[in-house]
């Protein structure tokens, strides 16, 4: 996930990209609120930009930034690829204890390092992935112990 600093008229936001920037519609969270948003090209220019949000889905009782089904990281017990891509690294290991925020791996994709990260405190029961192995955006990554 990317995360980023944007300043609008003197404001300062912290933003996170929780999806895939290429598809029209992308889950992002600004200042902890979850939005949806349209992703269009400008035809002006060769940039990006996004228009006004979509309302954006009521959050499940325990669900928290990362964790949003296909968003990528934890449903539950369960941690899944928010993108499809290639394992650059695992910075866990089963049995390891890990608390929100907590590196828990890098997905290489378009030449770029997404670190996919803890949302929660749990303790890592069993990985499903290796170093290099070739990943699906949905895909079973890891579990967190019951």
């Amino acid at each position: 996930m990317k995360r980023y600093q944007i300043t609008v008229d003197g404001r300062t936001f912290d933003v996170q990209v929780l999806g895939d920037p290429l598809q029209e519609q992308v889950e992002v969270e600004v200042d902890g609120r979850r939005l949806t948003v349209e992703v269009k090209a400008s035809a002006a220019r060769d940039e990006t930009v996004l228009t006004t949000p979509a309302p954006a889905p009521a959050p499940a009782a325990t669900r928290t930034p990362l964790d949003a089904p296909g968003a990528g990281a934890a449903s539950g017990n369960r941690v899944v690829a928010p993108l499809p891509g290639v394992i650059k690294s695992i910075a866990v290991r089963s049995g390891q204890r890990v608390a929100p925020g907590d590196e828990l791996l890098v997905i290489d994709a378009m030449k770029m390092d997404n670190v996919l990260r803890a949302s929660r405190v749990g303790i890592v029961e069993t990985i499903h992935i290796a170093e290099g192995h070739q990943i699906a955006h949905g895909q079973l990554l890891l579990e967190y112990q019951d």
